[in-house]
């Protein structure tokens, strides 16, 4: 457990420190490093693909959830506030392999069975989803973002944590979370472009 923490610790400083352009490489081979060190079978990690029902249904569920937020007002605004200069290598390249990769590989894959091996699968998730909010806590001195961010995401973890043990593997919480985030900047990036009117010929996210 110690060695897996203290590789999360160094991934979660380098995130913070390294070039964003080298965390589609970094995050996929910590990811490989980790799950070496921790001595586990690719089966305990997660690393099967069984769980194709629950992910298809996950992404099908949060990709209706962005439809009808691009039809609320309220919704539209909460998605075109951030900006994406790329958004489709984004959402396809550095979300998945940059953040998606390790976070579920450590969270849901490794510590996820080492707590479960110890404790059960419901110390495993309630464990992990509170680590992986504790994860989101960043430099920014907002306190009320910081606080938001971590109950947000410790609710995420929950959830994930829940895929985790229903589907027996890695595969449904991967495309949740991929889900989630990638589709949020697909999304965003329809609100922004039908806000700007006409498409300017300007092809820089494809």
């Amino acid at each position: 457990m110690s060695i897996a923490v203290s590789v999360m610790v160094a991934v979660r400083v380098w995130t913070w420190i390294g070039p964003p352009r080298a965390h589609p490489v970094t995050g996929p081979a910590a990811a490989v490093l980790l799950v070496v060190l921790s001595g586990l079978p690719a089966a305990s990690v997660g690393l099967t693909l069984t769980g194709w029902v629950y992910a298809l249904s996950g992404v099908a569920l949060i990709a209706a959830g962005y439809g009808a937020g691009l039809l609320l007002p309220y919704a539209r605004r909460a998605l075109a506030e951030p900006s994406f200069p790329a958004p489709w290598r984004t959402a396809l390249v550095e979300i998945p392999l940059a953040t998606v990769v390790f976070e579920e590989v450590a969270f849901r894959g490794v510590l996820w069975a080492l707590i479960s091996a110890a404790h059960g699968p419901a110390w495993a998730t309630a464990g992990t989803a509170v680590l992986f909010g504790l994860w989101h806590i960043s430099p920014d001195p907002g306190v009320r973002r910081q606080v938001g961010a971590v109950a947000f995401t410790t609710l995420a973890g929950l959830v994930l944590g829940l895929l985790r043990d229903l589907s027996g593997g890695l595969l449904a919480p991967f495309a949740l979370h991929w889900a989630a985030n990638g589709l949020g900047v697909l999304a965003s990036t329809v609100v922004r472009r039908r806000a700007s009117g006409p498409a300017t010929g300007d092809s820089s996210g494809s």
